[in-house]
Protein backbone atom coordinates (compact mmCIF):
# COMPACT_ATOMS: atom_id res chain seq x y z
CA UNK A 1 0.00 0.00 0.00
CA UNK A 2 1.76 3.46 -0.85
CA UNK A 3 1.68 6.28 1.62
CA UNK A 4 0.18 9.46 1.23
CA UNK A 5 1.90 12.78 2.15
CA UNK A 6 0.75 14.50 4.74
CA UNK A 7 -1.81 17.21 4.19
CA UNK A 8 -0.49 21.14 3.59
CA UNK A 9 -2.22 23.59 6.02
CA UNK A 10 -2.48 27.04 4.99
CA UNK A 11 0.77 28.21 6.86
CA UNK A 12 3.07 25.81 4.65
CA UNK A 13 1.22 26.98 1.83
CA UNK A 14 4.57 28.93 -0.43
CA UNK A 15 3.73 32.32 -1.37
CA UNK A 16 3.32 32.96 -4.93
CA UNK A 17 5.70 36.15 -5.13
CA UNK A 18 7.95 37.93 -3.68
CA UNK A 19 7.19 40.50 -0.41
CA UNK A 20 7.25 44.27 -1.66
CA UNK A 21 10.61 46.22 -1.54
CA UNK A 22 10.91 50.02 -2.32
CA UNK A 23 12.75 50.79 -4.81
CA UNK A 24 16.98 52.07 -3.92
CA UNK A 25 17.06 55.86 -3.09
CA UNK A 26 18.78 57.64 -6.44
CA UNK A 27 22.58 57.96 -5.65
CA UNK A 28 23.38 61.59 -5.55
CA UNK A 29 24.35 63.75 -8.26
CA UNK A 30 28.38 64.11 -8.90
CA UNK A 31 29.80 68.21 -6.88
CA UNK A 32 29.86 70.63 -9.96
CA UNK A 33 31.25 73.90 -8.72
CA UNK A 34 29.08 77.24 -9.21
CA UNK A 35 29.38 78.89 -13.03
CA UNK A 36 31.22 81.87 -11.77
CA UNK A 37 33.89 79.86 -9.39
CA UNK A 38 34.09 77.04 -12.09
CA UNK A 39 37.10 78.72 -13.91
CA UNK A 40 38.76 79.85 -10.68
CA UNK A 41 42.41 78.33 -10.22
CA UNK A 42 42.88 75.81 -7.98
CA UNK A 43 46.46 75.22 -7.37
CA UNK A 44 48.39 75.52 -4.09
CA UNK A 45 47.63 78.52 -2.27
CA UNK A 46 45.57 80.05 -4.76
CA UNK A 47 41.96 82.10 -3.75
CA UNK A 48 38.89 80.27 -3.95
CA UNK A 49 37.19 83.55 -5.43
CA UNK A 50 40.19 84.25 -7.70
CA UNK A 51 38.48 84.89 -11.60
CA UNK A 52 35.19 85.65 -9.64
CA UNK A 53 33.82 88.70 -11.43
CA UNK A 54 32.24 91.21 -8.69
CA UNK A 55 28.62 92.33 -9.55
CA UNK A 56 27.27 94.75 -6.42
CA UNK A 57 24.11 94.30 -5.42
CA UNK A 58 23.90 97.67 -3.95
CA UNK A 59 23.38 101.12 -5.73
CA UNK A 60 23.04 103.76 -3.64
CA UNK A 61 20.71 106.18 -5.15
CA UNK A 62 22.13 109.18 -6.91
CA UNK A 63 21.80 112.00 -4.65
CA UNK A 64 19.04 114.63 -5.28
CA UNK A 65 19.54 117.68 -2.79
CA UNK A 66 16.78 119.34 -4.30
CA UNK A 67 13.93 117.07 -4.18
CA UNK A 68 12.96 118.58 -0.46
CA UNK A 69 14.70 121.78 -1.33
CA UNK A 70 14.85 124.81 -4.05
CA UNK A 71 17.09 127.21 -5.31
CA UNK A 72 16.78 130.29 -2.61
CA UNK A 73 14.74 133.88 -3.89
CA UNK A 74 17.55 136.48 -5.16
CA UNK A 75 15.41 138.37 -1.55
CA UNK A 76 16.01 135.90 1.01
CA UNK A 77 20.05 136.10 -0.30
CA UNK A 78 19.66 139.89 0.24
CA UNK A 79 18.37 139.57 3.28
CA UNK A 80 20.58 136.89 5.36
CA UNK A 81 23.29 139.48 4.06
CA UNK A 82 21.71 142.37 5.81
CA UNK A 83 21.50 140.50 8.93
CA UNK A 84 25.31 139.39 8.44
CA UNK A 85 26.13 142.84 8.67
CA UNK A 86 24.40 143.72 11.42
CA UNK A 87 26.19 141.56 13.40
CA UNK A 88 29.78 143.49 13.03
CA UNK A 89 27.99 147.10 13.37
CA UNK A 90 29.44 146.78 16.98
CA UNK A 91 33.03 146.74 15.78
CA UNK A 92 31.45 149.45 13.38
CA UNK A 93 30.06 151.81 16.21
CA UNK A 94 33.84 151.55 17.68
CA UNK A 95 35.30 152.46 14.90
CA UNK A 96 33.71 155.41 14.11
CA UNK A 97 33.82 156.82 17.50
CA UNK A 98 37.44 156.19 17.65
CA UNK A 99 37.79 158.25 14.11
CA UNK A 100 35.92 161.16 15.91
CA UNK A 101 38.02 161.00 19.29
CA UNK A 102 41.13 161.12 16.31
CA UNK A 103 39.72 164.31 15.46
CA UNK A 104 38.62 166.21 18.14
CA UNK A 105 42.06 165.56 19.87
CA UNK A 106 43.62 166.94 16.77
CA UNK A 107 41.76 169.92 17.79
CA UNK A 108 42.65 170.05 21.56
CA UNK A 109 44.54 173.37 22.53
CA UNK A 110 46.40 171.42 24.75
CA UNK A 111 49.21 168.52 24.23
CA UNK A 112 47.39 166.29 27.03
CA UNK A 113 44.35 166.20 25.62
CA UNK A 114 45.44 165.78 22.35
CA UNK A 115 47.43 162.81 23.46
CA UNK A 116 44.86 161.25 25.47
CA UNK A 117 41.90 161.49 23.39
CA UNK A 118 44.03 160.71 20.65
CA UNK A 119 45.56 157.95 21.94
CA UNK A 120 41.84 156.47 22.98
CA UNK A 121 40.28 157.23 19.66
CA UNK A 122 43.46 154.34 18.20
CA UNK A 123 42.42 152.03 20.68
CA UNK A 124 38.66 152.00 19.78
CA UNK A 125 39.49 151.90 15.84
CA UNK A 126 42.01 149.12 16.42
CA UNK A 127 39.33 147.21 18.25
CA UNK A 128 36.26 147.77 16.09
CA UNK A 129 38.57 146.77 13.24
CA UNK A 130 39.43 143.31 15.09
CA UNK A 131 36.03 142.89 16.45
CA UNK A 132 34.29 143.45 13.12
CA UNK A 133 36.92 140.92 11.42
CA UNK A 134 37.13 138.28 14.04
CA UNK A 135 32.73 138.02 13.64
CA UNK A 136 33.02 137.98 9.67
CA UNK A 137 35.87 134.98 10.63
CA UNK A 138 33.55 133.26 12.64
CA UNK A 139 29.86 133.49 10.77
CA UNK A 140 30.83 133.68 7.47
CA UNK A 141 33.82 131.19 7.27
CA UNK A 142 33.45 129.19 10.06
CA UNK A 143 30.36 128.46 10.93
CA UNK A 144 29.07 128.95 7.27
CA UNK A 145 31.61 126.72 5.62
CA UNK A 146 30.70 123.75 7.95
CA UNK A 147 26.83 124.17 8.57
CA UNK A 148 25.95 125.74 5.04
CA UNK A 149 24.72 128.49 7.29
CA UNK A 150 25.93 132.05 8.39
CA UNK A 151 23.85 133.76 11.04
CA UNK A 152 21.80 135.38 8.83
CA UNK A 153 21.13 132.59 6.44
CA UNK A 154 20.06 130.46 9.60
CA UNK A 155 17.40 133.14 10.18
CA UNK A 156 16.29 133.10 6.82
CA UNK A 157 16.14 129.14 6.42
CA UNK A 158 18.80 129.27 3.46
CA UNK A 159 21.89 127.45 3.41
CA UNK A 160 25.09 127.52 0.92
CA UNK A 161 26.35 124.20 -0.49
CA UNK A 162 28.08 122.37 -3.15
CA UNK A 163 26.47 121.56 -6.02
CA UNK A 164 27.87 118.65 -6.63
CA UNK A 165 26.87 116.99 -3.37
CA UNK A 166 24.58 119.60 -1.59
CA UNK A 167 27.42 119.17 1.45
CA UNK A 168 28.44 122.33 3.36
CA UNK A 169 31.54 124.38 1.39
CA UNK A 170 34.23 124.21 4.09
CA UNK A 171 35.74 127.75 5.62
CA UNK A 172 38.35 128.22 2.50
CA UNK A 173 36.10 128.01 -0.13
CA UNK A 174 33.78 130.38 1.55
CA UNK A 175 36.40 132.79 1.90
CA UNK A 176 37.40 132.22 -1.76
CA UNK A 177 33.74 132.33 -2.77
CA UNK A 178 33.40 136.12 -1.10
CA UNK A 179 37.01 136.84 -3.05
CA UNK A 180 35.27 136.02 -6.03
CA UNK A 181 32.44 138.14 -5.15
CA UNK A 182 34.60 141.33 -6.82
CA UNK A 183 33.90 139.60 -10.26
CA UNK A 184 30.47 140.10 -9.35
CA UNK A 185 30.37 143.97 -8.33
CA UNK A 186 31.49 145.00 -11.70
CA UNK A 187 28.24 147.12 -12.58
CA UNK A 188 26.59 144.55 -10.01
CA UNK A 189 25.50 142.33 -12.38
CA UNK A 190 26.97 139.44 -11.14
CA UNK A 191 24.40 140.09 -8.02
CA UNK A 192 21.78 140.94 -9.93
CA UNK A 193 22.03 137.29 -11.64
CA UNK A 194 20.56 135.50 -9.48
CA UNK A 195 17.32 137.26 -10.49
CA UNK A 196 17.06 135.33 -14.07
CA UNK A 197 19.23 132.57 -13.63
CA UNK A 198 17.84 129.08 -13.82
CA UNK A 199 19.74 128.27 -10.27
CA UNK A 200 19.88 131.09 -9.03
CA UNK A 201 23.51 131.78 -8.81
CA UNK A 202 25.68 134.62 -8.94
CA UNK A 203 28.82 134.78 -10.88
CA UNK A 204 30.94 133.77 -7.92
CA UNK A 205 29.03 130.87 -7.43
CA UNK A 206 29.39 129.68 -10.69
CA UNK A 207 32.76 129.82 -10.39
CA UNK A 208 32.59 128.08 -7.03
CA UNK A 209 30.54 125.61 -8.08
CA UNK A 210 27.60 126.35 -5.12
CA UNK A 211 24.38 127.00 -4.71
CA UNK A 212 22.21 128.49 -2.30
CA UNK A 213 18.90 126.06 -1.32
CA UNK A 214 16.08 127.03 0.75
CA UNK A 215 13.29 124.69 1.74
Amino acid sequence: MSQQPPPVGPQDTPPSSPPFAPPPPPAPAPYAPYAPYASAPRGPGASPYAGAPYAPTYQPPAYSPYAVETYAHWGRRVGALLLDSLLTMPGWLLAVIGFVMLGAGSGSRTRTGNTAVSGVGVVLVLVGYALMIGITIWNRYVRAGRTGQSWGKKVLGIRLVREVDGRPIGAWLAFGRDLAHTVDGFFYLGYLWPLWDAKRQTFADKICSTVVLAR
